[in-house]
């Protein structure tokens, strides 16, 4: 009987195939395995690789913290916030300079995730028995080289798509210590969905069917800028703001069939501008006067309040087919006022003001 001939030893572009189909299958595993540590935790992703830098890098600013994770240092903030919540990180001055604050992990508080990460640990650990000190420093040398080529990649990756402060992807951006939030819309979006909700964790999410637009998130105030008029797709898509604090709106330059339900948040201002039409806002009992604007040829607006709230309109300029709370007014070419029956001994009350020729507004309560 003959022997069957050894098989041929794999080539090295083999080899390099099979290391990194293992790396990557190593990598999404990995990703998947913290994702559900932070669910059990009751954590978000960021917050779980924030616990993990302190850990091997140590404690630091927040501003270093900001750079590694390619966060805003409004975003870091948010992070620290609901991480000193929950016990695993303090804040304490920078003794080298008392105007920073260094974040610190608090072992009490790590604890629990140390007890989530506990199966994994004694599993690599039996791994790592079958390995001899030649191997196991093989492996070292390959993760540290690793890891300093993905670090480098990954910082320059950033300078050149993601400058600080903006969000090219359009679907969120973290509340950090925002107290007010101001939505500002330019552009020609079409068939676009607002709402708002309690208890999220985010500023907004949005979610685009086909083009998103360019967003820039600074100090509260969420910038989205549409492409063209005719690029396909444009402006399609909703958007969830966070109803914990108070939103000022704006939609500046061609909006056409937006529906914005307000109702579950806090508005403190709405402006609607640049030939805009076919919008519908629902709005929130108000605080104090709360000022709407409509203006710049703006046709076919429908705004609704809650029941019983007053509301006064001034007209500035041309406005044809007006409608109040069931009441249908001509056209008006020159300054007017018409106040809802109690506006003037009301407290929380809206004003509306129309300029530019704006055309069939209508105003009613639901």
């Amino acid at each position: 009987m003959s022997t069957p001939a050894p098989e041929p030893a794999p080539s090295r572009a083999e080899l390099i195939e099979r290391l990194t189909t293992a790396v990557r299958r190593q990598v999404a595993w990995t990703v998947l395995h913290n994702q559900a540590i932070a669910d059990r935790l009751g954590l978000g992703i960021t917050d779980l690789h924030c616990t993990n830098l302190l850990a091997i890098e140590g404690p630091m600013t927040a501003g270093r913290l900001a750079v590694l994770m390619g966060i805003t240092t409004g975003a870091v903030t948010g992070v620290l916030d609901r991480l000193e919540r929950a016990g695993m990180v303090r804040r304490e001055p920078d003794p080298a300079d008392r105007r920073r604050v260094i974040a610190r992990l608090v072992p009490e508080g790590m604890e629990r995730v140390a007890a989530e990460y506990a199966a994994i640990a004694a599993a690599v650990a039996t791994l790592y028995a079958g390995y001899d000190e030649g191997q196991l420093a093989l492996l070292t040398d390959y993760a540290t080289r690793s890891a300093e080529l993905t670090q480098a990649i990954t910082a320059r990756l950033r300078s050149e798509v993601e400058p600080p402060g903006e969000y090219t992807d359009g679907l969120s951006a973290p509340l950090g210590e925002t107290t007010a939030g101001r939505l500002v819309l330019v552009g020609n979006l079409s068939r676009f969905r607002i709402r708002a909700a309690s208890g999220m964790a985010e500023l907004f999410r949005a979610r685009f069917d086909r083009r998103t637009p360019r967003v820039v998130v600074h100090d509260g105030t969420v910038t989205m800028t549409f492409p063209g008029l005719f690029s396909p797709g444009v402006g399609r898509g909703e958007m969830l703001l966070n109803g914990a604090i108070s939103w000022e709106v704006e939609l500046q330059g061609g909006a056409s069939t937006v529906d914005a339900d307000l109702a579950a948040t806090r508005v403190t201002g709405f402006s609607l501008t640049g030939g805009a039409s076919n919008v519908g806002v629902r709005l929130p009992r108000p605080e104090g006067t709360v000022p709407l604007r409509v203006s710049g040829g703006a046709s076919r607006v429908t705004l609704l309040r809650p029941a019983g709230v007053p509301f006064r309109i001034r007209v500035n300029g041309g406005l044809s087919r007006l409608s109040i709370d069931g009441r249908q007014l001509g056209s008006t070419g020159g300054p007017a006022t018409l106040d809802s029956p109690g506006y003037e001994r009301a407290v929380d009350r809206y004003e509306l003001e129309v300029s530019g020729g704006a055309s069939r507004i209508t105003v009613r309560a639901v």
